[in-house]
């Protein structure tokens, strides 16, 4: 039997593009935006490309800090 194999696509969340959009204009790195949020500069690099939702609680932090809608963070 012939072994399937498969590529992975990587596809960036629409959401996560506008939470970073949002930090840019501000001009803040990862990692002041982590800092203000009380999380790490690996998390926020996830939640931007896609790989990880915020839980609610960090999601409206975020929001707030980048004052865009909670949808904008991700899904």
């Amino acid at each position: 039997m012939a072994k399937q194999t498969t590529k992975k696509m990587k596809t960036k969340s629409n959401a996560g593009q506008a939470m970073r959009e949002a930090r840019r204009r501000l001009g803040w790195t990862q990692l002041e935006l982590a800092r203000r949020v009380g999380c790490t500069e690996s998390l926020v690099t996830k939640i931007e490309t896609g790989r990880a939702t915020p839980e609610r609680e960090l999601k409206g932090a975020i929001a707030n800090e980048l004052n865009i809608p909670t949808w904008e963070v991700g899904v």
